[in-house]
Parts: C-alpha cells; sequence; structure tokens
C-alpha cells in the first residue's frame, strides 16, 4: 500500500476591538493575537489521511517566557467526492454549518478553533447543497470542569438563485465532581431554520431562531424563546456590505448565570431588556501570492436598541498546506 507524508503550515494574526459602553451589554475587549499551526499528515489509499498538529498561541502584551497557549490535535480524514468524514481533534473549518454569530462569535472561533468528536457530510455534485453532523465534546467532567457538549447537524438545499436549510445545536452542559458545587444539568437547544436568494454580488434571506432551555438546578422548567433574525449582503469586487438584525426575544435566557461557559455567541443575544439587535459591516478581504495570504479588515456599526457600540478588526491568514489535495 503506498503511503505519502505531507506537511504543512498555518498562520494567524488577529486585531479584533469592540467598544460597547453605550450598549446595555457593556463588554468592551480587545483581542490582538498571532497562532501558528505546523502540521504533518500520512496518507494512503484514495482520500485517507492522518494528521498531527500543533496550535502556538501568544497574545499580544501577555507576560510570559513562551506562548499563551498549546494544544495538539490529531484526527482521522478521508475525503471522497460529495464525502467528507473526520474523527479526532479536528479544526472548527471543516464544518459549513452553523457559521453565525448567534451560535460562534469571532473570539470564541479564534480561540476555540478544533472540534473534538466527529463531523460527516454529504454534498451535492455542485457543492451547494448539503446535509452535516458533528459532534463537539468540549468539557470532561473533572472536579473542577463541568462536563459539556454539542450536536450539531445543518443541511441545505440549494436550486439556482433560492436556498434553504437549518442549523440545529443540542447543548449540554452538565456536572462536575465537585460535592460542593450547586450545579445540575442545563438544556440548551438552537433551532434556526431559514431561507434566502442569492446571486454573484448579493445575498438576502430571513432566518427562525427557536431556543428551548431549561435548568435543571434552579426553575427546573422550560423557557422558549423565539425571534427573527434577517440578513442582506451586498458585494462589489472584494468589497462586502452586510446588515444583520435580530427581533424577538432574547434566547440566551442563562448568560447572567453562566456567561460564556455555556452560550459561544454574541453576547448581544443575551440582552434582557432589549429584543432588538443591529450590525452594519463594511469589509475588504482579498487573496495574495497564490491564495495562499488572505487580508481580512472590517468595520462594523451595532446597536441593542439601546445604545450604539463599534467593533474593528484586521485580521492576516497565511496558508501553506497540501494536506486534503
Amino acid at each position: 500500500m503506498a503511503q505519502e507524508l505531507k506537511y504543512g503550515v498555518d498562520f494567524m494574526t488577529l486585531f479584533d476591538n469592540t467598544e460597547y459602553a453605550g450598549m446595555e451589554t457593556k463588554w468592551s475587549e480587545t483581542l490582538f493575537s498571532a497562532r501558528l499551526t505546523p502540521k504533518v499528515g500520512l496518507c494512503w489509499s484514495e482520500g485517507s489521511e492522518l494528521v498531527v498538529a500543533s496550535d502556538f498561541t501568544r497574545d499580544f502584551g501577555h507576560v510570559t517566557d513562551f506562548v499563551s497557549d498549546t494544544n495538539l490535535h490529531f484526527y482521522y480524514s478521508y475525503r471522497a467526492p460529495q464525502v467528507r468524514l473526520l474523527a479526532g481533534i479536528f479544526p472548527r473549518s471543516e464544518m459549513r454549518g452553523l457559521q453565525g454569530d448567534l451560535f460562534f462569535d469571532r473570539h470564541y472561533r479564534y480561540y476555540n478553533n478544533t472540534l473534538s468528536g466527529v463531523l460527516a457530510r454529504k454534498e451535492s455534485v455542485s457543492g451547494a447543497s448539503f446535509i452535516e453532523f458533528a459532534m463537539d465534546y468540549n468539557g470532561k467532567r473533572t472536579v473542577t470542569t463541568r462536563e459539556a457538549f454539542a450536536i450539531m447537524t445543518s443541511a441545505r438545499y440549494a436550486e439556482r438563485s433560492l436556498y434553504l436549510g437549518y442549523d440545529i445545536m443540542i447543548g449540554h452542559y452538565a456536572k462536575d465532581y465537585n460535592e460542593a458545587t450547586n450545579d445540575d444539568v442545563v438544556d440548551n437547544f438552537l433551532l434556526t431554520p431559514y431561507i434566502g436568494v442569492q446571486g454573484e454580488n448579493y445575498d438576502v434571506g430571513a432566518k427562525y431562531v427557536q431556543s428551548v432551555q431549561r435548568d435543571r438546578v434552579a426553575e427546573n422548567e422550560w423557557v422558549c424563546p423565539n425571534g427573527i433574525e434577517l440578513y442582506g449582503v451586498l458585494k462589489y469586487n472584494n468589497w462586502t456590505v452586510s446588515n444583520v438584525a435580530y427581533l424577538g426575544e432574547a434566547p440566551f435566557v442563562y448568560y447572567g448565570r453562566y456567561g460564556k461557559d455555556l452560550y459561544h455567541g454574541l453576547q448581544h443575544y443575551a440582552s434582557q431588556e432589549s429584543i432588538f439587535y443591529d450590525a452594519v459591516t463594511l469589509c475588504y478581504r482579498e487573496y495574495f501570492a497564490n491564495r495562499t495570504v488572505l487580508l481580512d479588515v472590517g468595520f462594523t456599526i451595532e446597536s441593542d436598541g439601546i445604545g450604539i457600540g463599534t467593533r474593528q478588526w484586521l485580521g492576516v491568514s497565511v496558508m501553506l498546506d497540501n494536506l486534503g489535495k
């Protein structure tokens, strides 16, 4: 059986600054960091790979002699026409579903750039339609850590310019082994069916947001907030202008209790006083050096119905990788 050794390295530096003093959340922060990911893979048969990689992350300004964080990931990958399978600890970027800030915001995606579990996806011949399943086991139960995992599934069907689909995340946030801790299971389900129209330079759609949650240690009652999210995107060359507006009940019901340990989306969806969120974004994205270098810069104006905030970001990514090819 023929085998081939392949290798690669990814690099990313990201500046992401938020100014939310005038908004209800009032939680402004700055992410300025760099991450280097060398990787090596053994390929055999047709489409099978075994990959080992490591993240070296350094937050700028962090007082340390080495790096701020290191993470080892290793996984099996199978790629065939219309089929994608992964098992182990693999890049979050392999997912096609759950892409909005409602599920995972920019900061969470940067610091949690892998999934620990499995992913399976079946695509149409064109790739425009797909169905996907993934599981991420992101919290092993210990004395200090609560058990946590998420089961996720997404599907999209596209016919010419029309598309429709869904994203579903079933979250499980459970106990630790500390008997002195007053905790129990928190059930957290999020369902977002959507429909839209997309062309070469535009994308317009609507999404229904339904959350179903229960904190078994507190009220022990199901709560079911819901709302509507509307979005529109216009593109011209490398420039993009987009608008996302959410109207409805706050889907992050227990954010005040559990914060980002339970919810990984944008904190504005946790607003308890306002049921409105709107974001207008202008960004520029361009590839260089035979699509191995990506420049991503943008500016967002956000409102939660109480005040106005801003986000500015600049990202540079380098992708030198022949794995999966």
